[in-house]
């Protein structure tokens, strides 16, 4: 690791709180700069000329915050500075020193946890364009979507139990209601052609939802949460950032169930959990699996944890090996005639 120096970044909507420490956790300067990509650049370049040192010598580390991380990300990819984005759990249950709390003293124990563990690095690597107008555009359809239900959810209720208010309700909400049907089927249709005219995109999305119970929704989802499948290289890992993986909890002789951790990508975890439901009704070797464990007295959320496991392992598969989903007869039967073929 060639990094000399580590700038520990506290993000807000307008500042950021920056500490620079060496890895003998000595610091070295703390200031406080606007979270603008302007700000961020001049700020880079001045620590440049400050330690005497290259940009690939430098390593930065920050909270994930969402879209409030954007400047730091484009500036840090745009000057070719190593960026560390870390879930803000990990940091904090790393902390050992909680002792009073203000954003300058975090920008110090991020760049301290950087430190500390900087084995664990995961370079953070800016999405291709794609990747970012796919998410976009889902954000949004998941905004609208959520807007049209609530509507929906008041009109359902009112209409059976108040009738003058779903009157009211339904004069006030119809046009709305269609107007959100509208948007959303138009940033469907977006998201349709922009898939259509990227390969690698589409072949992936292809290869997903030829998995019984995988839907298009969550094949996109999927894309863009991996970036492509560039961010992740195994089936278990990914079904770990999923929350699919069950976690012993035990301590000396007390042996408590597994459970699945909190820390998880939520929207995943929902889209599999819908999934795995589907599978069930849809697959019979899934089906079958999931009768066979429930009769022998498993949990029925246990098992259909599995099937959620069951499904991350072959969305791994279809995208390493590049090919469809195939049943267990349709393999074998693909695999008998392929032998055939070969003792011909």
């Amino acid at each position: 690791m060639k990094q000399k120096y580590v700038i520990g970044i506290d993000i807000s909507k307008s500042k950021l709180d920056c500490a620079v420490i060496d890895f003998e956790y000595k610091i070295h300067c703390e200031m406080i700069i606007e979270n603008t990509q302007k700000s961020i650049e001049s700020f880079f370049k001045s620590m440049l000329k400050l330690l005497s040192i290259k940009g690939d010598e430098l390593l930065v580390c920050c909270e994930n915050t969402g879209i409030y991380n954007r400047p730091l990300e484009k500036t840090a990819s745009q000057s070719k500075v190593l960026l560390w984005v870390e879930h803000p759990v990990k940091i904090k249950k790393a902390t050992t020193d909680l002792r009073g709390k203000d954003d300058k003293r975090d920008a110090l124990r991020i760049a301290q946890y950087a430190v500390r563990y900087r084995d664990k690095l995961i370079a953070y690597e800016e999405p291709s364009a794609v990747i970012r107008q796919m998410n976009i555009l889902t954000k949004s359809r998941d905004s609208l979507l959520l807007q049209k239900t609530a509507l929906e959810n008041q009109l359902r209720e009112a209409k059976s139990h108040d009738c003058l208010e779903f009157k009211i309700l339904n004069k006030a909400y119809s046009k709305v209601i269609e107007t959100l049907k509208t948007s959303i089927k138009k940033i469907e249709d977006q998201l349709s052609t922009l898939i259509e005219t990227h390969e690698e995109v589409k072949k992936n999305k292809d290869l997903l939802t030829s998995i019984p119970g995988i839907g298009t929704q969550c094949a996109i989802n999927f894309i863009i949460v991996t970036n492509n499948f560039k961010s992740f290289e195994n089936a278990k890992h990914l079904a770990c950032y999923a929350g699919v993986v069950p976690f012993k909890n035990q301590s000396g002789t007390i042996v408590k169930k597994e459970r699945i951790s909190k820390m998880a990508h939520q929207k995943l975890k929902k889209l599999l959990h819908m999934s795995a439901m589907a599978s069930i009704r849809s697959d019979q070797e899934i089906k079958a699996y999931f009768k066979r464990k429930v009769e022998q007295g498993k949990n029925k959320m246990s098992v259909l944890n599995a099937v959620r496991n069951k499904l991350v392992h072959r969305i791994m598969a279809v995208i390493k090996r590049k090919q469809p989903f195939l049943q267990r007869e349709e393999f074998l039967s693909l695999k008998n005639s392929n032998s055939s073929c070969i003792l011909t």
